[in-house]
Order: structure tokens, then sequence, then C-alpha cells
């Protein structure tokens, strides 16, 4: 009987130590617990963190809203964007150090013509589905070099708050009507008609949103607003 006990008690004992000893590779529970209130802990900091700014941006423009009296989130339809630059008007003039700019009209129209159409002339029409801006200039040379029609400046027209077309220039010829802007100088002291166009889709003109005209003189700090609605 002695011989047969020994034996049993001994394994017995190797199995209640191995149930009481982890496996070789298995997780410990306690220790992926710590780890995850390691994570949630950092993970409220940053939450914490990112409200703080959250806030900080919000009051922000809470200010701005007050300042301007409008929410600075909102663009609504048809209203333009706040510009900066001086607002001029028909018939206002641009003086700078080397050019006087006199803004005879801006206007939308289909076929832009020349001032002189008595005889052979060209003209610009818009293609379908477009309509031009034209803005008539005239342009006098105050510099003692020639100033090239495609330096005097640089035009972009708004449409509904950020919508944008370029302009470029068409001197006026007397034999042709028009012609082109890298081809032609004024000379000092001269004055040409310079003529702005800008090519854009039809609803520019069938519309009554907000549109108006950016003039930045070529050689200056200075920006002009024309509003046209």
């Amino acid at each position: 009987m002695r011989k047969k006990f020994l034996p049993t008690l001994l394994i017995s004992t190797l199995l209640l130590t191995g149930c009481t000893s982890a496996a070789p590779g298995s997780v410990n529970n306690s220790d992926n617990l710590n780890d995850l209130q390691d994570q949630v802990k950092e993970l409220q900091e940053e939450n914490a963190s990112l409200k703080k700014q959250l806030d900080a941006v919000k009051e922000e423009n809470t200010a701005l809203k007050e300042q301007l009296g409008t929410d600075p989130e909102a663009t609504p339809e048809g209203t333009a964007i706040p510009q900066q630059g001086t607002p001029i008007s028909a018939g206002d003039t641009i003086t700078t150090e080397y050019a006087e700019i006199v803004i005879n009209k801006v206007e939308l129209t289909y076929d832009v013509l020349p001032d002189d159409t008595s005889g052979f002339y060209t003209h610009y029409a818009a293609d379908p589905g477009n309509v031009y801006i034209h803005l008539d200039l005239d342009v006098k040379n105050l510099g003692k070099q020639n100033l090239k029609c495609d330096d005097i400046l640089a035009a972009k027209a708004d449409y509904n708050g950020g919508y944008t077309y370029s302009g470029f220039a068409v001197p006026e010829d007397s034999v042709t009507g028009f012609t082109y802007a890298n081809i032609t100088s004024i000379k000092p002291l001269e004055t040409l008609g310079v003529h702005i166009l800008f090519k854009c889709p039809q609803e520019v003109e069938e519309s009554e949103n907000a549109l108006f005209i950016t003039i930045e003189p070529k050689h200056s700090q200075d920006s002009y607003i024309l509003t046209i609605r």
C-alpha cells in the first residue's frame, strides 16, 4: 500500500502545481487591465486638450461675429465675400506713379464693340452660354518709358461670393478697332483706350447675385473694389 500511495501523492502534487502556474505564452489579465487604464487616461487627457482648443476657436468666432455683425462661417447665397480695397465706381480715376486710369463704364454684354464702328472693325462676341464683363478704361502713361498694355493692372471679377474670373486687356486700335495687349504700348504722357474683358457663364448676367471687380494697378500696393451689383 505504501508503494502505491507515494506515486499517487506525487501525481496529485504535480497536477495542483500545474493548475496554479501560468502556462507559457498565456496572457496576464492584470497587466492588460493596467495597460487599458493607462490608455483610457491618455485619451481623456487628449480629449480635454482638444475641448480647450475648440472652446478657444468658438470664442474667437464669437468675437469676430460681434465685430463684423455677421456669422464668419456663413456666406449666404448672393452675398459677396468682404474684400479689402478702396471702393470706386464708374467715372472715378485711379492715379498711380506710372498711370492715370479713368473708369469710363462697366457692363455685361454679349458683344464688345470698339468706340468707333463707322468702318471696318474687330469685336469680341461671347461664345454660346457665355457673357463678357466689360470694363472700359482710358489709360494715360505718367511714366517716362513706354507703358505696355498688358502691364497696366490686374483685375479679377468675383461672382456670388467666390466664383472668380480673371480679366485680360484689349487695347483700342484706330485701324482695326481692337488689337493685342502684348504688342501694344502707350507712349509717355499719351492716353489710350483699354478694355478689360472677363469671360463668364451666362448665369452671371441673368442672376441678381453679388458681383464686383477687384483692380490692382501694377507696381502699386493699392487695391480697388468696383461693385457692379
